[in-house]
Formats: C-alpha cells, sequence, structure tokens
C-alpha cells in the first residue's frame, strides 16, 4: 500500500495535558478540530487524542456536493472555503464528527497544518505541543485503528495508527450516538414533496403537471434553506461523479423543467416522470450511509418508495372506484409496517388502521378519503422521526 501521512497515536505516553488541543484551537481559533477524550482503564484513565484521520476512503469527500473536498498526493484531505456551500452533509457522512462549522457557515477541519507542511515551516502545532511524544505523525502504509472504542475503521479507512495500552483492560466507551438533525423541515419537505408529484404524476391524476411543478418547486425553494451559504447553492450540482445530492439536484431540477413543458405539451411526461424517479432514488442513496445506522437500513428505501403510492393510490381509488388499487395499497402498507420492525408505535397504528379502512372501502368508497389523510400524516410523521432520531456513529463518550 503506498505510503501517505497519518497521526499516530500512543496510549502509553499521553498524560493527558491536553496540550494538543489547545495548540490546535490556538492558531486556528477555536474551532475544536481536535479532541482529547478521557475514557476509565481499570482503576485509572487514560485518553485519546484523535482529529480528521485523512482517510484512505474519505466519504466526507464523495458526497461533497460542491467538490468542496479535495485530497492530494500526500494522503492531505482538505476543505476548499472558496467552494464550500455549507450544506453539513459532509458531517452525515463521517464518523469521526471531525468537520466543524465556522462563523461563516463553511466547513471546517483539520488539514494537518497544510501551510506549514508545504511551506517547510514546521509539523502540525498539535504534534509539536505534544510534550510526550504521545502524539506523532509521518508516513504510514495503513491506519491501524480497528479499536473497541471508535466506529468500524471499514467505513471510511482512517489513516491513523493508535498503540494501544500495553496493560490490557476494556476500554468503556460508546460509539454510537442519538441526535436530532438540524434544521431539517426542508429536507423533509422536499422528500415528502417529490415522492408525492411523482406517485401523482405515475397515475396521471387531475392537473397532474401543475401540481407535480407545484410541489416539486416549494420544496426545492424550501430546502435550499439546508445550506448556510445560499450564495453559493449554483454549486450544489459540482459533484456529479460521486455526490448522490448533485445528482438528486439535477435530475429532480430537470424533472421540473419537462413538467413545466408538458404543460403545454404531454409528450414531455415521459422525461419527466424519469428524472423525477432518478431523483428520488438519488434522494435514496443519499441517506444511505453506514456512519449513520438508523438509516443504513431496509426501512429507508421502503419508506420513501411507499410514500409515492400510499399517498396516490387512494386518490387513484376515489376517482375510478377501481378495486384493484386496493390491494397493492394494502400490501405496500403492510411491508412499511414489517419494515419498520414496529418501532414508531404511531406509524404502526395508523397504517393498521388504513389498512382496516381501505378494505372497508369496498364497501363504503367515500371512506378512502379518510385512508388518504392518514396515509399523508403517516408518512410526514415517520419522516419527522427519521429526522429527529438519528443514530449516528461518533467519538467515544464514557
Amino acid at each position: 500500500m503506498e505510503r501517505k501521512l497519518g497521526f499516530i497515536f500512543d496510549h502509553n505516553k499521553c498524560i493527558i495535558c491536553n496540550a494538543c488541543v489547545d495548540a490546535c484551537n490556538k492558531a486556528y481559533g477555536n474551532l475544536n478540530w481536535r479532541s482529547l477524550i478521557v475514557m476509565p482503564y481499570g482503576e485509572s484513565k487514560t485518553a485519546l487524542s484523535i482529529a480528521c484521520n485523512h482517510c484512505d476512503n474519505p466519504t466526507c469527500m464523495q458526497v461533497c456536493p460542491a467538490n468542496a473536498i479535495e485530497k492530494n498526493e500526500m494522503g492531505i484531505v482538505r476543505i476548499r472555503d472558496d467552494k464550500c456551500i455549507g450544506c453539513g452533509f459532509c458531517t452525515w457522512a463521517c464518523p469521526y464528527e471531525a468537520l466543524k462549522f465556522n462563523n461563516e457557515g463553511i466547513m471546517t477541519k483539520c488539514n494537518f497544518c497544510y501551510g506549514r507542511l508545504a511551506e517547510g515551516k514546521g509539523i502540525p502545532y498539535c504534534v509539536e505541543a505534544c510534550p510526550t511524544g504521545a502524539l506523532a505523525f509521518g508516513w504510514i502504509e495503513k491506519g491501524e485503528a480497528e479499536v473497541d472504542y471508535l466506529p468500524p475503521s471499514e467505513i471510511t479507512k482512517p489513516r491513523i495508527v493508535i498503540k494501544e495500552p500495553e496493560i490490557k483492560e476494556s476500554l468503556k466507551a460508546n460509539v454510537l450516538h442519538t441526535k436530532k438533525e438540524e434544521n431539517y423541515l426542508g429536507l423533509l419537505a422536499f422528500t415528502i414533496g417529490s415522492e408525492f408529484a411523482l406517485g401523482y404524476s405515475l397515475f396521471k391524476l387531475p392537473f397532474w403537471s401543475i401540481v407535480s411543478v407545484i410541489l416539486l418547486v416549494a420544496s426545492l425553494l424550501l430546502s435550499v434553506n439546508h445550506a448556510k451559504r445560499t450564495d453559493r447553492f449554483y454549486r450544489v450540482i459540482y459533484n456529479l461523479k460521486t455526490s448522490w445530492l448533485s445528482r438528486e439536484v439535477l435530475f429532480s431540477s430537470l424533472s421540473i423543467l419537462f413538467y413545466i413543458l408538458s404543460i403545454v405539451k404531454p409528450v414531455f411526461y415521459y422525461p419527466a416522470v424519469v428524472f423525477l424517479t432518478a431523483g428520488v432514488i438519488s434522494s435514496i442513496m443519499i441517506y444511505m450511509l453506514k456512519s449513520r445506522p438508523s438509516w443504513y437500513k431496509a426501512d429507508t428505501p421502503v419508506s420513501f418508495v411507499g410514500s409515492i403510492f400510499t399517498m396516490s393510490l387512494p386518490i387513484v381509488y376515489f376517482l375510478t372506484y377501481d378495486l384493484t388499487t386496493i390491494i397493492p395499497l394494502v400490501i405496500i402498507l403492510a411491508i412499511e409496517i414489517i419494515s419498520n420492525q414496529m418501532r414508531s408505535k404511531v406509524r404502526t397504528s395508523l397504517n393498521i388502521v388504513s389498512i382496516l379502512l381501505s378494505l372497508i372501502s369496498i364497501i363504503i368508497p367515500e371512506i378512502i378519503i379518510i385512508v388518504e389523510i392518514m396515509n399523508i400524516v403517516s408518512e410526514t410523521k415517520h419522516r419527522k422521526e427519521f429526522y429527529e432520531k438519528v443514530i449516528y456513529y461518533g467519538l467515544p463518550k464514557v
């Protein structure tokens, strides 16, 4: 394997003095790029000093829609300040919580003190400040960070070497945490809105082109607010090669164009639906991140695809009284219950009631209106929990 720069940390030399953290914050304005995590160790304690690991598989760089993150020949992963749109998606992909926003809404992180290295002015401040040599850096062939108190190294392949304590004692720390995603309402609106628009137009329901345009434009404008640097939002499609977010925005925007054209020329219906389908698939892939186990599971695609039909099939039945629409509706609602594994009691209850009412609507068709309302509530409620109860990999906590 090719040798690249990486940090080396030795538990046996660390005296928990915090000099590495202080030096980094002093040099870069208290952005907290480096953390010193103290953990119980038998009857004593030890600490782990960690920052960005300049991974061999930098998922932060892959998901960045603006091509603002780059990796050079030395293995240093850097963020270009002038390209970042402040969307925060890189933080979703990093299991080490290495990325931090500055006061200008631009993402920042450890860059190995690149300026000092490139100009030959010295080594990283954190390494220079360590009085015992517990924190070092150099050319290493591969990372060695497969320890119980860090996320699985297979996610990003971190290029850091950790020398564990010589005395074998279990370190008690948890790397799985739960949090609420900040500023998520625009994302919720766009995912639900695009799925509803796709289902509505798939079945060519009344005024399908106009309704789809309204849903897509309104929800897309709401989602723009997720980026802190809206003045650079045009860069969101700059990484079509690896970023599903870039693809989602491009495909969804193209679908809007074709839906508008379809108002005049119905033949544009076909590319509109194709591009919106690609946009919804891209939405699903955005959230399939190993760094976020609550998202990286079957319930995510089931939920995103299921809502396309649970919010449109009741309308189809109301307009046509075609009994063949009830069967797929009931099946999809049942699959959602199974994939959710009854984690959400509200969703499970709503879906069960929707199934029962859907069957009753065979006799009393008007009841399907209640089913439509309940399904919209169920899908929106479930998506809200999706963003508010995020289980993610992060730095160890005692």
